[in-house]
């Protein structure tokens, strides 16, 4: 698994690609299980200044280098268009004219897309499967609305759900 110190290499590989250094923390976050990173800012004045770069412990301890190389390129543009425009830009125009610059996608990074190194029963604690079809209908890491009660919900089949606790 990458350390913080890992990831701050290469972070600072990334932001090099565009002549700017790279002078944030960077921390790992074990509560960040639906967001894969994120880069915080604060304002100061009319400024945006970015402080704080996490990433998600479960990104670092379920998937491929190439998935985590992704993500963190990711937020680097992130840090980048805060630290080079001084505004926060989310993912409009600036952001993605950034990504091209760097060579990563702008569109973020689908948490069910990535290339993980362990299977999807390592990763879901709560598996929400059809009785009828057998088809899985979601996997969750909570146990939200659909998980509580999946009486109330349907299949697309029209099947009844059930839950299939994994850990």
């Amino acid at each position: 698994m990458l350390t913080e110190k890992d990831l701050t290499k290469l972070c600072k590989e990334i932001c090099s690609r565009v002549n700017y250094d790279f002078y944030i923390p960077v921390k790992i976050n074990k509560r960040l299980t639906r967001t894969l990173g994120r880069v915080s800012w604060m304002r100061v004045g009319r400024q945006v200044k970015s402080t704080l770069m996490e990433i998600s412990y479960q990104l670092l301890t379920t998937s491929t280098f190439d998935s985590i190389k992704a993500v963190v390129e990711h937020e680097c543009a992130h840090y980048l268009v805060n630290e080079i425009t001084h505004e926060h830009h989310g993912h409009d125009m600036i952001f993605k004219a950034m990504c091209a610059k760097i060579g990563c996608t702008n569109d973020g990074t689908i948490y069910h897309t990535l290339d993980r190194s362990v299977p999807e029963t390592q990763i879901y604690k709560y598996f929400v499967i059809c009785k009828e079809c057998g088809s899985t209908v979601g996997k969750y890491h909570r146990a939200g609305k659909v998980v509580q009660n999946p009486e109330s919900y349907r299949c697309n089949c029209g099947g009844t759900l059930f839950v299939e606790q994994n850990f």
